[in-house]
């Protein structure tokens, strides 16, 4: 199962690398229009947000909400905020909020959907998502694609899965995201020089997970590559030492 965590309220990352704020609002800023104003509060609530300040950051959109109450941006973090408090429901109607003002907001459109996805609900998160696939106006299609494959993945549509996982890598090689569900793809499907390259390409992205080096054990216990194997037992003992994978390996890891 992907982690829908890192992929769904990942793009809160994108808009705060965005954001320019430093804690304060700007001075001044009564003379700005409204939305503006509304605007400087979403990015505050956002940074809130990413330092898990979350009545803080919640003020700050009930702010922006209270200037504009038709700020997609604000219905957007707002969403975001309640994903990541564990208000499933909140989450989803704001969110569809956000989608309903401005569709165009592909943020909040590739959040939606895939949030969707991870809640259970696959064809009506592909819906979300499909509307937006092919729009030469979406700057974020890589996210879309992302979310399309993982959703697709989860509800078992490996083809589809792969298709939207490959156009992916086609336009960020190196993204952890789409390597891990390539790796186990190509894993289950039998090609394990398949999953052996995903594995690779993914622990050379310079990311690490306790899923990733289980499938690097088994791929290599499936290629005959004994000492490969171990070296992945191994890094899977130092790195995630809790790991109730670790015990299948012992023989492994006493042997070498």
């Amino acid at each position: 199962m992907i982690n829908f965590r890192g992929v769904v309220l990942s793009t809160v990352v994108v808009a705060l690398s965005a954001c320019t704020t430093t804690g304060s609002l700007p001075s001044q800023p009564e003379k700005w229009e409204p939305d503006k104003r509304a605007q400087a509060h979403v990015d505050l609530g956002l940074d809130y947000l990413r330092r898990r300040q979350f009545k803080t950051a919640r003020e700050e959109f009930d702010l922006a909400l209270s200037l504009d109450p038709q700020s997609d941006s604000a219905y957007h973090g707002k969403g975001l905020l309640m994903a990541q408090s564990g208000y499933t429901e909140d989450a989803k109607k704001l969110l569809a909020k956000a989608v309903s003002i401005n569709a165009s907001n592909f943020l909040a459109v590739n959040d939606y959907g895939t949030y969707l996805c991870g809640n259970g609900e696959f064809q009506k998160g592909i819906d979300v998502l499909k509307r937006v696939e092919l729009r030469p106006d979406n700057q974020l299609a890589a996210n879309t694609q992302l979310g399309l494959g993982v959703c697709n993945f989860e509800q078992g549509n490996m083809a589809e899965a792969k298709k939207h996982f490959r156009a992916v890598l086609d336009a960020s090689p190196t993204l952890p995201q789409a390597l891990q569900p390539m790796a186990e793809i190509s894993f289950q499907e039998q090609n394990y020089l398949s999953a052996r390259a995903f594995i690779e390409r993914f622990i050379a992205s310079g990311v690490l997970s306790e899923k990733i080096l289980v499938l690097g054990v088994n791929t290599e216990l499936e290629l005959g590559d004994t000492e490969k194997a171990r070296q992945y037992a191994r890094e899977l003992r130092r790195s995630y030492p809790t790991s109730s994978e670790i015990e299948k390996f012992r023989t492994l890891l006493t042997s070498g």
